[in-house]
């Protein structure tokens, strides 16, 4: 049996950490670009349907966007009015925010013996301690939303050009191969599209159910604001295991200071029957096993996104990985690696009959 050398191992190492410092020190430049690389493969079957219409290319790329703009200020402007509408409950909110915290104060009077005024004291003394760092956390803040403004220009102008020149960058990954392995690669590079725009669709029709199913059971249980509180509490859920976590927390937040406790318990159920159907039901229908991801690996990408890119990386690490897996397949040295990111859980044999029943149609 042939043994790893000491070599291939130290190559190995090497090109994760310099791949790892490039990702991390280039984000500013990779994020928008693999946002724009991304929402290219998803729109592209649009834009294509668009040109067989008789559209031209550049002006099919030009509504592409004006889609993409247009999804996004209507998110901006359901949660803007509903906003306003929570605006108006404010003076209640405040008095039961009031209630909450003579309640915690009694509390940690009896369990502790800390009067309410020495409680008061203290908590005046970390808010001056706090002010000092909530100006740079405040100046961090504003910067960081000009970064997001300019991030997302670039992402559509990097998305216009990726459009407009597809078939240039198709065939420079194709010269990169050799002549005989270009019906291959080409085959894989159909792939790979196919996987980073599939997820990105099923990620969403996850999230359009799950907005659904809050708002109609949230508004079911009499809570206020339902449909601002359920699109609060899917835009986390895009990130796959820990947004739904994530999410949950602020509608049981409403509850308490805006309704009552009782709605406590009735809102943890609709949040776990729609994780159930959508975990077991929508997802698999959806989404399938199309990235063919190990559920450790997908962690994993979740977790290292994270660090190198923040919440972006948590989006766009998973389907990364699952190129990633299709590079290594496609590579035989590093089939092994390939090996180790693919799933081995198989689907469902009634996702593949209702699937196989859709194909028929």
């Amino acid at each position: 049996m042939r043994g790893i050398s000491i070599n291939q191992v130290a190559v190995v190492q090497l090109v994760v950490i310099l791949t790892s410092i490039i990702l991390y020190y280039g984000r500013i430049f990779l994020i928008p670009l693999a946002f724009a690389i991304f929402f290219a493969m998803m729109l592209l079957p649009v834009s294509r349907k668009l040109e067989k219409w008789g559209i031209k290319r550049i002006p099919a790329t030009l509504l592409c966007i004006v889609v993409v703009l247009l999804f996004m200020a209507g998110i901006v402007f359901v949660v803007a009015a509903q906003a306003s509408s929570i605006s108006q409950d404010w003076p209640q909110i405040q008095k039961k925010l009031q209630q909450m915290v003579d309640t915690g104060q009694q509390y940690i009077q009896q369990q502790f013996g800390v009067a309410p005024h020495e409680q008061i004291e203290f908590v005046k003394s970390q808010i001056s301690k706090f002010s000092q760092s909530f100006n740079k956390f405040s100046t961090g803040l504003v910067s960081g939303s000009l970064g997001m403004l300019s991030g997302f220009a670039l992402t559509l102008i990097y998305f216009f050009f990726l459009m407009w020149k597809r078939e240039k960058y198709e065939e420079f990954f194709l010269k990169l191969t050799n002549r005989e392995n270009q019906p291959a690669a080409k085959q894989k590079l159909r792939a790979i599209t196919k996987v980073a725009s599939g997820y990105l669709v099923a990620r969403l029709l996850s999230m359009l159910f799950l907005a659904i199913f809050y708002a109609v059971g949230f508004s079911i249980i009499g809570l206020k604001n339902a449909l601002l509180i359920s699109l609060v509490a899917v835009l986390p859920t895009i990130v796959p295991y820990i947004g739904s976590f994530v999410g949950g927390v602020f509608p049981l937040m409403m509850a308490l200071v805006s309704g009552s406790s009782g709605m406590i318990l009735p809102i943890v159920i609709i949040l776990i029957i729609a994780q159930v159907i959508d975990n077991n039901i929508i997802e698999p229908l959806v989404e399938g096993n199309s990235l063919n991801l190990s559920p450790i690996i997908t962690i994993v990408a979740i977790v290292l996104g994270e660090l190198v890119w923040g919440i972006a990386g948590m989006i766009l690490f998973i389907p990364l990985f699952a190129i990633l897996r299709i590079v290594c397949d496609h590579i035989p040295a590093l089939q092994p690696y390939g090996f180790l990111l693919r799933n081995d859980v198989k689907e469902p044999e009634w996702v593949e009959k209702v699937k196989g029943w859709f194909n028929k149609k």
